[in-house]
């Protein structure tokens, strides 16, 4: 479990996909002066990694839920 992953399950799986990144964004170190600090690519790869954790939280949800 990397800290992306830790910071996404602290987010409720009914907030969209924005709001993820953005409160991700404000936890790193100095909040938005190091996401753009990264390159284009980087921005790119660190949000889809947000993304991606977010929608398997959704998915565990469901399956527990469906239970």
């Amino acid at each position: 479990m990397n800290i992306v992953s830790q910071i996404v399950g602290r987010c409720h799986v009914g907030e969209s996909n924005r709001k993820v990144i953005y409160y991700v964004i404000s936890r790193l170190k100095n909040g938005h002066k190091t996401f753009w600090a990264m390159t284009k690519r980087e921005r790119r790869n660190f949000m889809l990694l947000c993304i991606k954790e977010h929608s398997l939280n959704r998915q565990l949800y469901n399956v527990i839920n469906m239970l």
